[in-house]
C-alpha cells in the first residue's frame, strides 16, 4: 500500500480527475495513517476537526437513538467520511469506527477547502453532503385540512421503488393532470424524478404519519432563466382534496428561497381547478400557454407564506443545511466569498 501522500490520495475515486499538481497541494495538507480495527475515529455529538479518505479497509458509521445504537452505513476504499461536521461547523452526527485495519488520509478544514476547490471533487462532495443531510433530516409534522397529520421530508434516492409504485397506481385522470397523458410515464422519467441534487432539483414527499405510506410529492427544477424554476405536484388518488397541495407549495417556496430561486413556474391543465385554486392562494399570475394549458407564475416568497410561521421556520431550518451543502455556498453570483469553512 503506497504511503506517499500524493500516491495514496491519487488512488481515491474522488480525485480520479484531479491533476497531479492539485493532488500534490492537497497531499501537503493531509497525512496518511494506519488505524487498527475497533478504533473509534469520531463519536456522535463531538466537535469535528478532521475528515478522512479511505485508502484501504472498512469502517462502520453508526447513530445512537433512544432505542440504542444503529449501523447506518459501511464505508470502504474510496469513501469520504467526516466532512459534514466541518462543512456545517456542527457536532458529529454519527460515530465512525474501523471494522478492520485501515489506511486513511486525514485532513482538517484547510485540506477540505482545497479539496472543494478541485472542480471534479467539489461536484462529488456536493452530491454526497447534500444527500447525507437530506437523509438525516427530521420529518416535519404538518396538519392537513381534515385535521389529520402528515410528515414532510426531502425525497431521497431510496424512495425510488415507492415512488414508482405510487405513480403506476395513479388513476388515468390523475396521470392526465400530472403528466398531461393518461398513460403512465416511462421508467426513465420516473428515474429522473428521483434524481435529486437538492439545489437545481429539489423535491418534498408527504408521508402518512400513521401508516408511513407516501401521499404526495412536490418538486422544483431550476430553468435556464436566472432565479426561476418549474414546479410540479403529484398526489395519490386517496389523498386529493386534503390540503396537501397548499402545504407542499408552501414548502417548495421555502426550499426555493433557500436555493436562490425567486420565481416558480407551473404548467397546469386548464380544467385542473383544484391546482389552479392552490396557485391562486399564492397570488399566481396566469397566462395562456397553449390550447388547454395555462402557465402560472408565482413568487417564491408568496408561496412560502402559505405555511404557518412556525412551520415555515421549521421547514427553512430543515432545508437550509441541505441546500447549503448542495451549493457549498462558497461564492455568490458575483464571485465573492459568502461563507468560510470553520477553522
Amino acid at each position: 500500500m503506497p504511503q506517499d501522500p500524493s500516491a495514496a490520495l491519487a488512488s481515491l475515486d474522488i480525485l480520479s480527475e484531479a491533476t497531479s499538481d492539485e493532488v500534490a497541494v492537497l497531499a501537503s495538507l493531509m497525512s496518511i495513517e494506519t488505524v487498527p480495527a475497533g478504533f473509534e475515529l469520531s463519536r456522535q455529538g463531538d466537535k469535528g476537526d478532521r475528515f478522512w479518505g479511505v485508502i484501504a479497509g472498512t469502517l462502520e458509521v453508526t447513530v445512537s437513538k433512544a432505542m440504542g445504537e444503529r449501523r447506518i452505513a459501511v464505508a470502504s476504499q474510496g469513501a469520504i467520511l467526516g466532512e459534514l461536521s466541518l462543512l456545517r461547523d456542527a457536532p458529529r452526527s454519527a460515530t465512525i469506527r474501523t471494522l478492520q485495519d485501515c489506511v486513511l488520509a486525514s485532513g482538517g478544514p484547510g485540506a477540505l477547502e482545497v479539496l472543494i476547490e478541485i472542480e471534479s471533487a467539489r461536484q462529488r462532495i456536493q452530491a454526497l453532503a447534500s444527500r447525507r443531510l437530506a437523509e438525516d433530516c427530521r420529518p416535519i409534522r404538518v396538519t392537513l385540512r381534515d385535521g389529520q397529520s402528515a410528515l414532510l421530508r426531502p425525497l431521497l434516492p431510496s424512495d425510488r421503488a415507492n415512488l414508482t409504485y405510487a405513480i403506476r397506481n395513479l388513476s388515468a385522470e390523475s396521470l392526465r393532470r400530472r403528466f398531461f397523458s393518461p398513460t403512465p410515464p416511462s421508467q426513465k422519467l420516473i428515474d429522473y424524478l428521483v434524481d435529486i441534487d437538492f439545489v437545481d432539483h429539489f423535491a418534498w414527499v408527504a408521508i402518512d404519519s400513521t401508516t408511513g405510506a407516501g401521499m404526495a410529492t412536490a418538486r422544483y427544477v431550476r430553468t435556464a432563466v436566472r432565479g426561476q424554476a418549474e414546479i410540479a405536484f403529484t398526489t395519490t388518488d386517496g389523498n386529493q382534496g386534503r390540503g396537501l397541495g397548499t402545504v407542499l407549495l408552501g414548502a417548495i417556496g421555502v426550499a426555493a428561497e433557500q436555493g436562490g430561486v425567486d420565481r416558480l413556474i407551473a404548467h397546469v391543465l386548464d380544467d385542473n381547478a383544484a391546482m389552479r385554486a392552490v396557485f391562486a392562494k399564492a397570488g399566481g399570475e396566469t397566462s395562456r400557454e397553449e390550447p388547454g394549458v395555462v402557465s402560472v407564475s408565482i413568487e417564491s416568497v408568496k408561496a412560502a407564506s402559505l405555511l404557518e410561521p412556525a412551520i415555515r421556520r421549521e421547514v427553512a431550518d430543515s432545508v437550509h443545511d441541505i441546500v447549503t451543502a448542495a451549493s457549498l455556498a462558497l461564492v455568490d453570483s458575483a464571485g465573492s466569498t459568502t461563507r468560510e469553512l470553520a477553522p
